[in-house]
């Protein structure tokens, strides 16, 4: 049975992170998107992957969420990476635009591009607020990638 006919509204959302030499840090800010408030699991998060590349020093991480529930998920992870990528210390052969460079936000089911886009918005202002690195750079730069209806 899909998920569509569950009434599941699924994203999936691939954060690209500026760190991959320290497997804590990276496997901190997946944990992060994965708890709610009070540090319970969240049951409609998964992080589906964690890839690292030593030479880049960039992780991407791919969290599948509901709708209602991936905004809060990534900004916890970004406020986690906001805390713990030190850029003045960043090193790999890739540039890199801050703690998290790139968030894609693609629907899975049950979900339209719309809704995706609001929530690549709405988060995008929230980190823009949050930059604490004091170094003048943005420290996530969003964007929406638009899949033409969903991916399965």
């Amino acid at each position: 049975m899909s998920s569509s006919r569950l009434g599941l509204s699924l994203v999936i959302c691939l954060i690209n992170i500026s760190k991959a030499r320290r497997k804590y840090v990276v496997e901190n800010i997946a944990k992060a998107a994965l708890l709610e408030e009070n540090g319970q699991k969240h049951p409609k998060v998964s992080v589906l992957n964690m890839f690292s590349d030593q030479d880049y020093n960039r992780s991407v991480i791919t969290i599948a969420a509901s709708v209602d529930t991936l905004g809060r998920c990534v900004l916890a992870a970004c406020l986690e990476a906001f805390q713990s990528v030190d850029l003045e210390v960043q090193e790999g052969i890739h540039p890199c635009l801050g703690a998290v460079d790139l968030i894609s936000i693609c629907p899975l089911s049950g979900v339209g591009v719309e809704e995706c886009e609001a929530v690549a918005r709405s988060d995008s202002e929230v980190c823009v607020v949050c930059d604490t690195c004091g170094c003048g750079l943005p420290q996530v730069h969003m964007a929406l990638t638009a899949a033409m209806g969903s991916l399965f």
